[in-house]
C-alpha cells in the first residue's frame, strides 16, 4: 500500500514538521512519500502530480489558510482517483470533525489531534481487517453514518522517531525553514488560541534535542524555528538550550517563541553576554496591554515586566524582536487599541505584526461569540467583521493601518524618516500609520502594484498633501533611507539631484584625491562604540558655527559642510554601546578619531575616480548627520553634510556610507 502524506504550505520555504513526524512514525511499516505545494499552485498542477505519483491512500495536513485550496484538489482528485482513500489532520479539522466530514463528503477518515500513533492503527487496519472501531483518534464513515471515536492518550514523546533524518530532506536545508519542538502544548489559557485546550506540557529528552540540532545544523540549515509555544516555559530548561545553541550554531539562526514577563533576568543577562548578534530572533506575544480585555480572555500578561524584557533584549542588540498585536479581542474598541498599539510600538521591536481577531474551531472565544455580539467569516480564516465594541467601519480603517505598516515599518526601507515623522510631525506611532493608510486608500494605490522608489514618491505626496512642516528634512532623510536601502548603485533617483554635474565631478575627485578626509559618522570611544555626540546636547552651539561656516562658495564649490569642530557638543554623554553612558570625545579628538577610521576605511576600498563614479553617489543632507545618528532631532542638528554611499563590488558587500568634510573644516585639515 503506497501512502502519500501532503500539504499545502504558505510558502515553498516552509517544511512541514507534522507531515514528517507522521511519516517518521510509520515509514518501518509502510511506503510513505511526502509531497509539499503551495496554496498559490494551480489546483489541476497539484491534482496531477498526485495523480502521477499513483497511491492509495493521500493525507492532508489542514490548517486554516490552506483548507479551502485542499477541498478543491481533494474534490477533482475524486473525479480521477475514484478508489484513492482520502485522509485528513491538523488542527483545523481536529474540532468540529462531523461538520467536516460532512462538509466534505469525498473525505474517508479524519485524524483527530495528534497522529503519529492514529495514523499507524489506521494503515494497519486499512491494510487488514479494517475494523475502524478500534482506532482511537480517527472519524470515519460507516454507510451514511459517521463515526467519532473517543480521543488517543497523549504520547510520550520520547517514544516518538526523529522526524529530522531524512535523507531527502538534505539537499534543501539551507533553503527552507526548518520547524523544530522541544515540547508539546501550553500551559496557559488564552481563550483564542487552540493550544488553549491542550492540558499541560510534554517535552522531549533534551539530549535527543541536541542530537537532532547538531545533525541540522552539520547538514547546512540555516534558519530553524522553534514551535514550542512558550519556549522559556522551564527556565532552566531554556538556559541550557540557550547556551547549547550558543556553543553550536556555526551560523545557523534560531526563532522562538517566548513568553517575556516570565523570563528571568539571568537568563537576560546572559544573553546579552553571550549570545551572538543575529543568531536568535524572538517572537512574543502581546495581543493587548488592556487589562480588562486580558482578563476575559484569561490571558495573565504583566506588561511592565514584559517591556522590561523587551528593552532588555533591545538595548544588547543581539537579538531581533517580532511582537505581536490581535485587533478585536472582547472590549478592546478603536480607542483601547489605538493605546496598545502605541504602548508596544515604544518598545522599538524590529517587527510589530498586527493580526485580527479568528474565531478558531475549538476555542472558547469561539463557543461565547455571542456574549460579544461577534460576527465573523464562515470560512477560513475566520476573521471577525465586527463585535459590540469594534464595528466593522473600524476594522476596515485598521486594515489601511496594517497594510502601511507592513509596507514601511516591517519592511525596514524608512527607518530614519519613520522615526522623525512619529516624533516630530504626528501624536503617536498609531495616528501617522493610520492617516497614511487612510489616504493610501483614497488614492486607489491598494488596487495596484508598487516599486520601490513608489514607497518613497507615494509617502511624499501625502506629506505635502497635509503641508507637512519642514519638509527639506524629510526629504534629506529620505534621500538617507532611499540610498542605505539599496545593495547595488540606484540606477535612478526620484528627487530633483540638489548637485551640479561641476560638484559632482568636484566631489568625486577629492574623494579619489584625499580620501585622508573622509569621515565615518560616528567614532570609537574608549567605553566601545560611542556616538560624536548625545541627543540634543549643545544645540544651540552648534546651530550657530553651522550657520556661520555653511556658506556656499565657489572655492568650495558650494561646500555643504563648514567647521563645525568649535562650540559643539564635547562635554555630552553618549551611549557608550553596553548600555552605560560614557564621555564623548572632545570634539576635536573626536573629529580626529573618526577621520582616522573614516579615511582607513575608505582608502581600504582602493577606488579611484573611475570607480566611484560608478559604485558612489552623493548628495546633500539638509542636517548634521552625525547628531542624527546620535539620536538629535534633525530640526535640531543644524548644519549640512554631504553625504558619501559607496555600493559594493563584490556581492558579500553591503552599502558603506561617509561624510566628507569641505570647505573652512577641510582647510583646517
Amino acid at each position: 500500500m503506497k501512502v502519500i502524506l501532503s500539504t499545502l504550505n504558505a510558502k515553498y520555504i516552509h517544511t512541514s514538521l507534522a507531515l514528517r513526524c507522521l511519516k517518521a512514525y510509520s515509514e518501518k511499516d509502510f511506503d510513505i512519500e511526502l509531497a509539499e505545494y503551495t496554496i498559490k499552485d494551480p489546483v489541476m498542477n497539484i491534482v496531477s502530480d498526485l495523480y502521477q505519483r499513483g497511491a492509495d491512500v493521500i493525507g492532508f495536513s489542514c490548517y486554516i489558510w490552506n483548507i479551502e485550496e485542499t477541498i478543491k484538489v481533494i474534490d477533482n482528485l475524486k473525479k480521477v482517483m475514484p478508489d484513492v482513500k482520502i485522509l485528513l489532520g491538523g488542527p483545523e479539522v481536529s474540532y468540529d470533525t462531523e461538520y467536516w466530514m460532512n462538509r466534505i463528503p469525498n473525505v474517508d477518515f479524519i485524524v483527530m489531534g495528534e497522529g503519529e500513533e492514529t495514523l499507524h492503527q489506521l494503515l494497519t487496519e486499512l491494510e487488514g481487517s479494517k475494523k475502524f472501531h478500534f482506532v482511537y483518534g480517527l472519524a470515519y464513515r460507516k454507510g451514511e453514518e459517521v463515526i467519532l471515536m473517543p480521543g488517543r492518550p497523549k504520547a510520550d514523546l520520547n517514544d516518538l522517531p526523529s522526524p529530522h533524518r531524512f535523507e531527502e530532506d538534505i539537499p534543501d536545508l539551507g533553503k527552507r525553514v526548518v520547524y523544530f519542538e522541544t515540547s508539546r502544548g501550553c500551559p496557559f489559557s488564552c481563550q483564542f488560541c487552540l493550544s488553549s485546550i491542550e492540558v499541560g506540557v510534554r517535552y522531549y529528552d533534551i539530549e535527543r534535542t541536541k542530537s537532532d540540532i547538531l545533525y541540522l545544523i552539520e547538514k547546512g540549515a540555516k534558519l530553524i524555528k522553534f514551535v514550542d509555544r512558550t519556549f522559556n516555559i522551564k527556565r532552566d530548561y531554556a538556559m541550557e538550550m540557550f547556551k547549547f545553541l550558543i556553543e553550536n550554531h556555526q551560523g545557523t539562526v534560531f526563532q522562538f517563541e517566548i513568553t517575556a514577563d516570565i523570563m528571568r533576568p539571568e537568563v537576560l543577562d546572559y544573553l546579552a553576554e553571550n549570545a551572538p548578534p543575529g543568531t536568535f530572533r524572538f517572537e512574543i506575544g502581546v495581543q493587548s496591554t488592556n487589562d480588562p480585555t486580558n482578563e476575559l480572555v484569561k490571558r495573565r500578561q504583566n506588561f511592565a515586566k514584559l517591556s522590561r524584557t523587551v528593552n532588555k533584549v533591545k538595548a544588547s542588540g543581539k537579538i531581533d524582536q517580532h511582537l505581536d498585536l490581535i485587533a478585536g479581542l472582547p472590549e478592546e474598541d478603536y480607542n483601547t487599541f489605538r493605546k496598545t498599539f502605541n504602548d508596544v510600538f515604544a518598545l522599538g521591536p524590529e517587527e510589530l505584526q498586527l493580526g485580527f481577531l479568528k474565531m478558531l474551531r475549538g476555542t472558547g472565544l469561539r463557543l461565547d461569540a455571542e456574549k460579544y455580539n461577534y460576527t465573523y467569516m464562515d470560512h477560513a480564516p475566520y476573521e471577525i467583521l465586527g463585535s459590540d465594541v469594534l464595528p466593522f467601519s473600524d476594522i476596515v480603517r485598521l486594515k489601511r493601518l496594517e497594510d502601511v505598516l507592513e509596507k514601511y515599518w516591517n519592511a525596514h526601507r524608512m527607518d530614519h524618516t519613520l522615526k522623525y515623522l512619529m516624533e516630530q510631525e504626528f501624536d503617536s506611532p498609531f495616528d501617522f500609520f493610520q492617516a497614511f493608510g487612510d489616504y493610501w486608500e483614497g488614492q486607489g494605490w491598494q488596487k495596484i502594484g508598487h516599486q520601490l522608489e513608489d514607497l518613497f514618491t507615494r509617502l511624499h505626496s501625502f506629506l505635502e498633501s497635509r503641508n507637512t512642516p519642514h519638509m527639506d528634512i524629510v526629504l534629506g532623510l529620505m534621500k538617507l533611507d532611499y540610498f542605505l536601502g539599496h545593495k547595488y548603485k540606484p540606477r535612478k533617483i526620484w528627487w530633483d539631484d540638489a548637485l551640479e554635474k561641476d560638484q559632482w565631478a568636484l566631489y568625486m575627485k577629492t574623494l579619489a584625491e584625499r580620501p585622508e578626509d573622509v569621515r565615518l559618522p560616528r567614532v570609537a570611544g574608549a567605553a566601545g562604540t560611542a556616538w560624536l555626540e548625545s541627543s540634543g546636547t549643545g544645540a544651540g552651539a552648534a546651530a550657530g558655527s553651522s550657520a556661520a561656516a555653511g556658506e556656499y562658495s565657489a572655492a568650495d564649490a558650494a561646500g555643504v559642510i563648514g567647521s563645525e569642530a568649535a562650540g559643539s557638543a564635547a562635554d555630552g554623554s553618549a551611549d557608550g554601546g553596553d548600555g552605560s553612558a560614557s564621555r564623548a570625545l572632545p570634539m576635536t579628538s573626536a573629529m580626529t578619531a573618526q577621520t582616522v577610521m573614516g579615511a582607513r576605511a575608505f582608502a581600504d576600498l582602493g577606488l579611484g575616480e573611475k570607480e566611484l563614479q560608478k559604485h558612489a553617489v552623493l548628495d546633500v543632507l539638509p542636517f548634521r548627520l552625525e547628531r542624527v545618528l546620535a539620536g538629535a532631532s534633525p530640526l535640531a542638528a543644524k548644519g549640512r553634510t554631504l553625504l558619501v554611499v559607496v555600493y559594493q563590488q563584490h556581492e558579500d558587500q553591503q552599502a558603506q556610507y561617509y561624510t566628507l568634510p569641505l570647505g573652512e573644516e577641510a582647510a583646517a585639515m
